[in-house]
């Protein structure tokens, strides 16, 4: 009797024991809904530095960033090591063209700066303004 009382009482132990590690390491599934946004945006990451690092392959650019005194090697390295917001940040520019290339903005400003000049009589460009005295 005091053997199968051994018994039962490790058997118990070992099987609480599993019991216990069992319900501990289980780990629960969420789910959620993941909206198109965030799917199209982790591969839309994947596409601008696959582009970056095209564009970096390019002769002109290496001797661009040679002639700058950057190991090709180097930024590469570094291009690697940008964030997804900063390679789209560089993307964008480069899609651009270039900081103040918009002609119709620039154009705007012109026409307002001189219409505003013409109003105050210090040129005389529009007919159809007249000077405030």
């Amino acid at each position: 009797m005091g053997y199968l009382n051994l018994t039962k009482k490790g058997v118990a132990i070992v099987l609480s024991a599993q019991l216990l590690l069992a319900t501990q390491a289980v780990t629960m599934a969420q789910a959620e809904m993941l909206g198109t946004d965030a799917a199209i945006s982790k591969y839309a990451a994947h596409a601008d530095r696959g582009f970056l690092l095209n564009e970096l392959q390019r002769d002109d650019v290496q001797a661009a960033i040679v002639a700058q005194g950057v190991d090709p090697a180097e930024a590469a390295q570094r291009l690697a090591a940008l964030s997804d917001a900063e390679v789209a940040s560089i993307v964008m520019q480069i899609e651009d063209g270039s900081a103040g290339a918009d002609i119709i903005g620039t154009l705007f400003t012109v026409f307002i700066i001189l219409l505003v000049t013409d109003i105050l009589c210090f040129t005389r460009i529009f007919n159809f303004t007249r000077c405030v005295r």
